[in-house]
């Protein structure tokens, strides 16, 4: 038994690879057929090719949608990222599914699910540590394959087209900063997990903070977001960070809303509390996936073609929690969402 699976593994990836490393129209057709005949069935994509990874990854073409990968690695690449990955694929799979009934798996399928138990304990180190490698080497290939491919499009158009050569150089900027913002999320996905998050207590007015992160995150010319707050709301906490949980939440209803919608912010004092309520326009969260909202690395299914890496809740919950407080979703529809974040009143 131990032989087939292991040969499974092999026919596993020469099946999924099939032409992908050159980026061939027959692998994403392969791939798509695949996907048609068995939807709940996770496939990997194996290329040197950074165009092909780029597509992929970002799903917004026509066929990176019909093939819908459930996770893409770039060769070479490390035994344990590749056994992460699958993991992580199956794993993933196998949540998106777990209210929904789910036929029973025969075959090639189940032996590729069941090997997982056999190799855990030869595997390096923890499967935890290998899935988070694993992501986030993923997700920081990923702003590294646009700024190379960015970088060197601005090199043949500077003399030629120096316009082209600052579009693309205004990219490589904009990827920039999206690593650092995922690099700083990383530190403090690690902090959390630790409770290593060192906190700078002071006193102050919540709704002097959020009116100045509302501040930060307005960008056109007619205002978008709304600010009700009726009078000071003190609390005790570490500023830097309650700035943080309240712009996370700004990101979030600003990139999952329609351009130009409004957002509503609003701060009262309930019971011991201080809430802060953000309510967008955006496109919601399936009943299905309300558990796993605040889970690391989750990202929704209606969410998975925008820019993202499933931290920034996961993070602030954990901020919160650290100041004695709570953050939750109060509702959700295909209407927009309402998120509550409710921290002790100073005193």
């Amino acid at each position: 038994m131990k032989s087939r699976r292991a040969q499974f593994i092999v026919v596993v990836g020469m099946m999924l690879a099939c032409c992908v490393s050159a980026g061939h129209a027959r692998s994403w057709a392969d791939a798509a057929s695949i996907r048609r005949a068995h939807p709940d069935l996770p496939v990997l994509m194996f290329t040197a090719d950074p165009a092909s990874m780029a597509e992929a990854r970002a799903k917004t073409s026509t066929r990176s949608k019909a093939a819908d990968y459930a996770g893409v690695l770039d060769k070479p690449f490390l035994i344990v990222e590749f056994l992460a990955t699958l993991k992580y694929a199956v794993d993933t799979s196998r949540a998106g599914k777990a209210e929904a009934p789910v036929a029973p798996i025969t075959g090639l399928a189940a032996e590729a699910i069941s090997v997982f138990p056999d190799l855990s304990g030869s595997a390096p180190g923890s499967w935890a540590t290998a899935d988070f490698f694993s992501m986030a080497v993923h997700e920081l290939k990923t702003p590294l394959t646009s700024i190379d491919g960015q970088t060197q499009l601005a090199q043949r158009a500077l003399t030629r087209d120096p316009a082209r050569a600052a579009e693309a150089l205004g990219h490589v900027r904009e990827q920039t900063k999206r690593m650092n913002r995922l690099i700083s999320d990383l530190l403090d996905y690690g902090r959390v997990g630790a409770g290593a998050l060192s906190l700078d207590v002071a006193t102050f007015d919540l709704a002097v903070a959020a009116a100045i992160t509302i501040a930060e995150h307005e960008h056109l010319d007619a205002p978008r977001i709304t600010l009700s707050a009726t009078e000071p709301v003190r609390i005790q906490g570490d500023p830097d960070r309650i700035a943080q949980i309240v712009g996370n939440l700004l990101d979030n209803a600003i990139k999952y809303s329609a351009p130009g919608s409004s957002i509503d912010v609003s701060l009262a004092k309930v019971g011991k509390d201080a809430q802060l309520r953000v309510t967008d326009r955006g496109v919601g969260l399936p009943k299905d996936e309300l558990g796993r909202l605040f889970s690391p690395f989750f990202r929704s299914s209606r969410t998975r073609d925008i820019a993202g890496n499933g931290l920034g809740l996961h993070i602030s919950r954990r901020i919160a929690e650290q100041h004695r407080g709570r953050l939750w979703l109060d509702s959700s529809s295909e209407f927009g969402s309402s998120f509550i974040l409710a921290l002790p009143l100073a005193g």
